[in-house]
């Protein structure tokens, strides 16, 4: 995140606070985190270990993304780009499979479009910066 100019890096830092956040939630407190995602702890034995498992991916993805050089912060976003819209595949199938309710479902799609968004919109600031810079330079 560094070098980049101050709307890119606050874009970049709502989506690390939305990433960082829910996963120190999700590993201090799975079960409070799983009953707000619509997931029974009781039925789900397993799934305070997933969440926690979850939770250090995120919490390490927001590390990298903060300490990121202007050379890395491509990739990284691309990569969060990819596991949000993927996070949000799997919350709709699994709710047109019937494994989450209507709610359940806009839920988990919710929280992965709020780190999606800032995101994206920062990944295509600085291309545009980029490109911008390299035509100035022509």
């Amino acid at each position: 995140m560094r070098q980049q100019t101050r709307t890119i890096a606050i874009f970049i830092g709502l989506m690390c606070l939305v990433r960082f956040s829910l996963g120190a939630v999700g590993y201090v407190a799975p079960d409070f985190l799983m009953l707000e995602l619509g997931a029974l702890p009781d039925e789900n034995l397993q799934m305070p270990y997933v969440v926690r498992v979850w939770a250090i991916r995120d919490m390490v993805i927001t590390v990298l993304v903060v300490i990121a050089t202007p050379a890395t912060i491509v990739p990284l976003l691309i990569g969060c780009i990819v596991i949000d819209s993927v996070d949000i595949l799997t919350a709709v199938l699994s709710g047109q499979s019937g494994a989450n309710t209507a709610s359940e479902t806009i839920s988990l799609t919710m929280t992965a479009i709020l780190a999606l968004i800032p995101e994206t919109i920062a990944l295509v600031l600085i291309l545009r910066n980029r490109r911008l810079s390299t035509i100035r330079q022509v």
